[in-house]
């Protein structure tokens, strides 16, 4: 009697056990295996780590090193969402009743950001300012500036502000406000600039390489500056490229310029030396014969500023200016300016 109940008993585990496996094989047969690669549309390079999320469970999978993905489902309709970051993401809608492998290639997303506009000043300067009627322009803003015969020039690039007219072609200067050109300061580093044109007033004596700030006072004119009825005009001239050295120039219809800028004294100072010289009798000459006998009709100046810095509260410029303009025809009549 012992030995059936211990046969009984053992038979029913057999069919538990047996029940079990049955039960989980069905189980496992009911889901469905979705694989595949995500790839890059453009090159066919595999994604790695992207994700394959599947919206109606909120789960999903990643790729491995190879682009490779697996996820396992149970039967039914699910939408999966390929992602990577840069790309656009990919929907697809799926049917799952059997084992599917569904290959991607994603496009690389082109974002265009918005401009950002960097300023030194505030846009209300002009209002809160107690600088009124001045006008601050830095050489990259008149090399923008239309010139004339292709030259930028720094007196010219004024005459353009409002409140400063032109003195006349053949007259040197500018006028402020109905001022005279007597009424006006102009200052190259802080010493005055009595004649500021070559040429007749066609052009400047500032090279455009050399300058490094302008500032024009039309109004309310700074103590500093001891006073002029018209206006004040305030050129700042660079310092010099102090990691390295530098050459820099251009060839022009009526003149060529050469500028020459780097350190000195082991990084304790810096300098810049600039030059230029007009060739219209040069390229006249040929032509006509207004320019013999020794006649001469060409301009030419020379920029020189340099620093040397003692210690860190106290450093000593240089600045200097050499030019002349010479007109002279046939002996007789003529110009020459020096």
């Amino acid at each position: 009697m012992t030995h059936s109940i211990f046969f009984l008993k053992k038979k029913s585990l057999t069919f538990f056990l047996l029940f079990v496996l049955l039960s989980g094989k069905m189980l496992a047969e009911a889901n469905f295996t979705i694989s595949g690669f995500v790839k890059d549309q453009s090159s066919g390079e595999v994604l790695i780590g992207s994700t394959v999320f599947v919206k109606e469970l909120s789960t999903g999978a990643q790729t491995n090193v190879y682009g490779f993905y697996s996820i396992t489902l149970p039967p039914g309709q699910y939408s999966l969402e390929y992602r990577y970051l840069g790309y656009v993401t990919k929907q697809k809608e799926v049917d799952l009743v059997q084992n599917q492998q569904i290959n991607v290639e994603l496009t690389s997303e082109d974002v265009q950001l918005q401009e950002i506009v960097i300023t030194g000043l505030p846009e209300n300067q002009n209002v809160t300012s107690t600088e009124m009627s001045t006008v601050a322009l830095d050489i990259k803003t008149i090399l923008k500036v239309p010139a004339f015969l292709g030259e930028v020039d720094v007196i010219k690039s004024i005459q353009l502000l409002p409140g400063v007219s032109t003195v006349g072609e053949g007259a040197s200067g500018f006028n402020v406000r109905g001022g005279s050109v007597g009424q006006n300061l102009v200052l190259l580093d802080e010493a005055p600039v009595y004649n500021s044109s070559h040429l007749l007033g066609f052009f400047s004596v500032f090279n455009p390489d050399a300058v490094k700030d302008i500032k024009l006072y039309k109004g309310g004119v700074p103590a500093r500056y001891g006073g002029r009825i018209a206006s004040i005009l305030d050129i700042r001239m660079k310092d010099g490229n102090a990691k390295k050295l530098g050459v820099q120039g251009g060839i022009g219809t009526i003149f060529s310029r050469l500028a020459i800028e780097g350190p000195t004294f082991k990084d304790k100072g810096s300098f810049i030396l600039a030059g230029r010289r007009s060739y219209i009798d040069v390229l006249a000459k040929p032509f006509t014969d207004v320019l013999d006998d020794g006649a001469k009709l060409h301009f030419y100046d020379l920029t020189l500023k340099t620093n040397y810095k003692f210690n860190q509260t106290n450093t000593i410029y240089l600045s200097g200016y050499l030019g002349r303009d010479k007109f002279f025809v046939r002996q007789k009549p003529g110009f020459y300016l020096g």
